[in-house]
């Protein structure tokens, strides 16, 4: 064999070295960096779907505070201070600090039809894969008070997410729907209690270089929580204390590769308590609403397809603090718009932010 063709070869063979070493490495910088929650982490990294771990519960764990805190809204909506509008409204009064009284309409209401548009967002940048996407989540409803203190609804719901890791080419799409039932009862004059139930169908497909899937999911989601109302002159604060916990599985697949995944199952949820802070004021027939609140969040989660300690890429377990804003209006024929938004993950490696449209009518 000549000599150059000999010195060609071995150049090929360790250009080929050089390049698996590389990706070798590549590999164990994610790993080291908390990529044991991607579903898989191979060679060839195009030949893998390293989203559908990591990336799914995160965006459960999005979706279930989102159909809560809609839910939640539109509760405090109907019994609170953002849609009531009567002669015993608590900004009609002044003075010290007591609990605030049963705000009823001038003209008492049984039913209730509302729907909410909310966009998330959130990005964690703690495993340099460049983690980032968005949803969208279109959530309508009826209610009806059974009592003056006890309402009763349904719902039902549509979300939309996509999701890219920057660093892997990849990229998860869904979408799907849900539907569900809740309980608002007012148990004493200033406390108010919630229970949230609902069923969402979810429907995944992903995408990492040459490697595409799809595959379902079924989630459970469940919430409760109190939530008081005392006034402080002009001003509103309404202290509460929630918890909601979800449940998916999604069933076994096949990749367009021909690499079996297997079906996985996983739970998320998040205890959240603090305040919120309501001045109201009325100009003729509207009623105006603006608020700003404060909450301390503890995330948990487990996961059948990872081992005990690994990080879950997304939203990550553990505290976190939020802040809420927005301003609602209502007027005097039963019907209220609201605009809000949030922004969590502070103190966290993460970051989720939430902008909301509301509309509801009373009738």
């Amino acid at each position: 064999m000549p000599v150059s063709s000999f010195a060609a070869g071995f150049r090929r063979c360790l250009r080929m070295r050089r390049a698996a070493v590389f990706v070798a490495a590549f590999a164990g910088v994610i790993l080291a960096n908390g990529g044991q929650a991607f579903a898989q982490i191979c060679l060839p990294l195009t030949t893998c779907l390293p989203l559908t771990t990591g990336i799914t519960k995160a965006v459960a764990t999005v979706s279930g505070q989102v159909l809560t805190s809609q839910i939640g809204d539109v509760i405090g909506d109907v019994f609170g201070n953002s849609v009531s509008f009567g002669a015993n409204d608590v900004f009609a009064a002044a003075g010290n600090v007591y609990k605030a009284p049963p705000r009823k309409s001038l003209i008492e209401r049984e039913w209730s039809a509302w729907l909410d548009v909310r966009g998330t967002g959130w990005q964690n940048h703690d495993v340099n894969v460049g983690l980032n996407g968005n949803q969208v989540n279109v959530t309508g409803g009826i209610a009806r008070k059974l009592t003056p203190d006890v309402l009763v609804g349904v719902f039902t719901g549509y979300e939309h997410l996509k999701y890219n890791v920057a660093a892997l080419d990849g990229d998860m799409k869904g979408n799907g729907g849900s539907v569900g039932s809740f309980l608002g009862w007012r148990v004493a004059p200033n406390v108010r209690y919630d229970v949230v139930l609902g069923y969402t169908r979810m429907s995944y497909s992903a995408a990492t270089g040459a490697a595409t899937g799809s595959f379902d999911g079924n989630r459970w989601v469940a919430s409760t929580g109190l939530t008081g109302s005392y006034s402080i002159d002009s001003f509103i604060v309404e202290p509460s204390a929630n918890v909601y916990a979800l449940w998916e599985q999604q069933g076994g697949w096949t990749d367009s590769l021909g690499t079996a995944q297997a079906d996985r199952r996983f739970t998320a949820g998040r205890v959240s308590t603090g305040a919120k802070l309501i001045r109201p004021w009325s100009n003729g027939d509207i009623k105006v609403t603006p608020y700003a609140g404060f909450y301390g969040d503890w995330r948990f989660s487990s996961d059948n397809a990872l081992a005990g300690g690994q990080p879950v890429v997304g939203i990550g377990d553990g505290w976190s603090g939020r802040v809420t804003s927005g301003v609602a209006f209502a007027g005097k024929n039963g019907v209220a718009v609201a605009i809000g938004g949030e922004y969590g993950g502070i103190g966290a490696a993460y970051k989720v932010w939430t902008g909301n449209v509301r509309a509801t009518v009373l009738f």
